[in-house]
């Protein structure tokens, strides 16, 4: 019997965006080498998804399973994606996230780099934001990723475009941390451990998915907090491979201070004044980290 690929999106009050991200997969072109499934996991109490999902079943060209689950937070809905796809017997998990679309040969693409590498390594593939006609041209630099060829071993991804092999996430008995339900960044932990434990991940840059940025997400202060954030979870990342937290406090603190300098000396340049601005930010995180603060960056998503 052929492999069975699982493409699972969380999803949370975006019924929408859902729909979108659900109408490019049905348009995806498919290997013939696997079986291709879809589960939405709604982490909605008041399960808004549930009627996209209704109103598709039936002429959707992909077995779709819907699943509710009552846990608020992303590690929650992450691990019943694991769990809904250890139930169908899939030997491949894909994440996309569900304000993405797809390119058409996305999976294809994305499938046979994972074949080709053997079927055991996670694959993540390239995500290109979009930002509102409004934005100043210089935000492309705040949402982009790093450019990484095809190929490149990463000791990290994100669940917004991977394909991971269940099998090995089986044997390493690897789950999301749920111990910070709002805090984000449990993807990049829990690609870390499986970096650490041997499991290597590979990038394949021509398998695209797209997301657009909304308006209330491209400024100054949606940025600044998520970049507090994203500090606060780079602490927690180096303190469990092991930096102490001196070093990671002296990392943060010499950051900081930089950044500061940057930042004092830029007020003329706008461009260079918020780049410096959102360092600032982000060492901060790195600092409060060490210091044990949490982020509650996702939390407005699920009030």
């Amino acid at each position: 019997m052929r492999p069975l690929l699982d493409i699972c999106i969380c999803t949370c009050r975006r019924p929408e965006l859902l729909r979108r991200a659900l109408e490019s997969l049905s348009q995806v072109e498919l290997p013939d080498t696997v079986r291709v499934s879809v589960t939405v996991v709604d982490n909605d109490p008041e399960e808004s998804a549930q009627p996209v999902i209704r109103s598709l079943q039936g002429s959707y060209p992909l077995p779709i399973h819907y699943a509710a689950e009552s846990r608020r937070g992303i590690p929650f809905a992450r691990n019943r994606c694991l769990d809904e796809a250890q139930a169908k017997g899939a030997d491949y998990l894909v994440f996309i996230d569900d304000d993405e679309w797809v390119a058409a040969d996305w999976l294809q693409k994305l499938y046979s780099f994972a074949r080709d590498a053997g079927g055991r390594a996670v694959v993540c593939g390239s995500v290109i934001s979009l930002l509102p006609a409004s934005s100043p041209d210089y935000y492309n630099m705040f949402f982009s990723r790093k450019r990484r060829r095809t190929g490149e071993r990463l000791p990290y991804c994100a669940t917004n475009n991977v394909l991971i092999p269940l099998g090995e996430v089986r044997e390493l008995g690897l789950r999301f941390d749920e111990s910070r339900p709002f805090a984000g960044g449990e993807d990049v932990m829990f690609f870390t451990a499986a970096s650490q434990r041997g499991m290597a991940i590979f990038h394949c840059a021509e398998a695209v998915v797209y997301e657009d940025i909304p308006e209330d997400r491209a400024n100054l202060r949606w940025l600044s907090r998520r970049k507090y954030s994203v500090g606060i979870t780079q602490a927690h990342q180096k303190l469990i491979t092991g930096r102490s937290r001196v070093d990671v406090l002296a990392s943060a603190l010499l950051q900081l201070l930089t950044a500061s300098l940057v930042c004092a000396l830029s007020m003329t340049v706008r461009r260079q004044r918020e780049r410096a601005w959102l360092r600032v930010c982000r060492s901060a995180g790195m600092a409060g980290g060490v210091f044990g603060a949490e982020s509650q960056f996702y939390r407005r998503a699920h009030s």
